[in-house]
Protein backbone atom coordinates (compact mmCIF):
# COMPACT_ATOMS: atom_id res chain seq x y z
CA UNK A 1 0.00 0.00 0.00
CA UNK A 2 3.30 2.56 0.21
CA UNK A 3 3.27 2.43 -3.70
CA UNK A 4 0.20 4.29 -4.03
CA UNK A 5 0.75 7.30 -2.34
CA UNK A 6 4.34 7.08 -4.63
CA UNK A 7 2.65 6.48 -7.50
CA UNK A 8 -0.31 9.17 -7.20
CA UNK A 9 2.70 11.70 -6.12
CA UNK A 10 4.65 10.95 -9.49
CA UNK A 11 1.88 11.02 -11.61
CA UNK A 12 1.28 14.70 -9.82
CA UNK A 13 4.82 15.48 -10.53
CA UNK A 14 4.85 14.91 -14.30
CA UNK A 15 1.42 16.67 -14.90
CA UNK A 16 2.58 19.85 -13.04
CA UNK A 17 6.08 19.47 -14.83
CA UNK A 18 4.05 19.51 -18.50
CA UNK A 19 2.03 22.17 -17.56
CA UNK A 20 5.21 24.16 -16.66
CA UNK A 21 6.77 23.48 -19.38
CA UNK A 22 10.78 23.50 -19.50
CA UNK A 23 12.90 25.99 -21.35
CA UNK A 24 13.51 24.35 -24.46
CA UNK A 25 9.24 23.97 -24.93
CA UNK A 26 6.09 26.13 -23.78
CA UNK A 27 3.71 25.14 -21.52
CA UNK A 28 1.31 23.22 -22.41
CA UNK A 29 -1.70 25.89 -22.09
CA UNK A 30 0.50 28.17 -24.43
CA UNK A 31 1.17 25.92 -27.01
CA UNK A 32 0.38 27.91 -29.92
CA UNK A 33 0.04 31.46 -29.03
CA UNK A 34 2.00 34.32 -27.59
CA UNK A 35 2.78 34.25 -23.57
CA UNK A 36 1.51 37.26 -21.67
CA UNK A 37 4.13 40.16 -21.06
CA UNK A 38 4.01 43.07 -19.10
CA UNK A 39 6.39 45.80 -20.53
CA UNK A 40 7.07 48.96 -18.62
CA UNK A 41 8.27 51.99 -20.95
CA UNK A 42 9.63 55.14 -18.75
CA UNK A 43 8.29 57.87 -20.03
CA UNK A 44 8.88 61.43 -19.46
CA UNK A 45 6.24 62.29 -16.04
CA UNK A 46 5.14 65.47 -17.75
CA UNK A 47 4.80 64.45 -21.30
CA UNK A 48 2.47 61.96 -21.30
CA UNK A 49 -0.07 64.32 -19.44
CA UNK A 50 -0.05 66.62 -22.46
CA UNK A 51 -3.75 66.44 -23.55
CA UNK A 52 -4.92 66.87 -27.49
CA UNK A 53 -8.38 68.08 -28.14
CA UNK A 54 -9.90 67.30 -31.74
CA UNK A 55 -12.65 69.62 -32.76
CA UNK A 56 -14.67 67.21 -34.89
CA UNK A 57 -13.80 68.83 -38.13
CA UNK A 58 -11.08 67.55 -40.75
CA UNK A 59 -7.57 69.16 -39.95
CA UNK A 60 -6.67 68.71 -43.64
CA UNK A 61 -8.38 70.70 -46.86
CA UNK A 62 -9.84 67.77 -48.19
CA UNK A 63 -10.65 64.51 -46.11
CA UNK A 64 -8.50 61.71 -47.11
CA UNK A 65 -10.19 58.09 -49.09
CA UNK A 66 -9.12 55.68 -50.49
CA UNK A 67 -11.65 54.57 -52.96
CA UNK A 68 -11.40 51.48 -55.05
CA UNK A 69 -12.57 51.08 -58.66
CA UNK A 70 -14.54 54.72 -58.77
CA UNK A 71 -13.28 58.50 -58.45
CA UNK A 72 -12.32 59.73 -55.33
CA UNK A 73 -14.21 63.17 -55.75
CA UNK A 74 -17.78 63.83 -56.71
CA UNK A 75 -18.98 66.84 -57.83
CA UNK A 76 -22.72 66.43 -56.96
CA UNK A 77 -23.90 69.98 -58.35
CA UNK A 78 -22.40 69.69 -61.64
CA UNK A 79 -22.26 65.53 -61.79
CA UNK A 80 -18.28 65.51 -62.34
CA UNK A 81 -15.85 63.24 -60.81
CA UNK A 82 -12.29 63.64 -60.29
CA UNK A 83 -9.64 61.01 -59.61
CA UNK A 84 -7.09 63.48 -58.32
CA UNK A 85 -7.55 66.10 -55.52
CA UNK A 86 -5.99 68.85 -57.61
CA UNK A 87 -8.26 68.40 -60.33
CA UNK A 88 -11.23 68.76 -57.85
CA UNK A 89 -9.79 71.59 -55.99
CA UNK A 90 -9.34 73.29 -59.56
CA UNK A 91 -13.07 72.81 -60.34
CA UNK A 92 -14.17 74.29 -56.54
CA UNK A 93 -12.17 77.47 -56.76
CA UNK A 94 -13.11 78.15 -60.69
CA UNK A 95 -16.11 76.63 -61.16
CA UNK A 96 -17.84 77.26 -58.09
CA UNK A 97 -15.87 80.16 -56.55
CA UNK A 98 -15.24 78.83 -53.10
CA UNK A 99 -12.43 79.82 -51.42
CA UNK A 100 -9.89 77.85 -49.21
CA UNK A 101 -11.82 78.51 -46.13
CA UNK A 102 -14.95 77.46 -47.85
CA UNK A 103 -13.84 73.87 -49.48
CA UNK A 104 -13.00 72.12 -45.89
CA UNK A 105 -17.36 72.71 -44.83
CA UNK A 106 -18.97 72.15 -48.08
CA UNK A 107 -17.26 68.58 -48.48
CA UNK A 108 -19.38 65.21 -47.60
CA UNK A 109 -17.50 61.88 -47.30
CA UNK A 110 -19.62 58.94 -48.17
CA UNK A 111 -19.58 55.43 -49.55
CA UNK A 112 -15.41 56.53 -49.80
CA UNK A 113 -15.75 59.15 -51.86
CA UNK A 114 -15.20 63.26 -51.27
CA UNK A 115 -18.97 65.00 -52.45
CA UNK A 116 -19.87 68.75 -53.07
CA UNK A 117 -23.52 69.11 -52.86
CA UNK A 118 -23.24 73.02 -53.44
CA UNK A 119 -24.07 75.68 -51.10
Amino acid sequence: MRLAPLVIALLLAARFEAAAGGPDRPRARDAGRNPDVDVFVPVDPHEHERLHFFDGKPHGLVPRVIAVDKPAYVCGVEGRTFRTEDDFLFHLRSAHALSWDDIGTRLVVHDGQVHYLGR
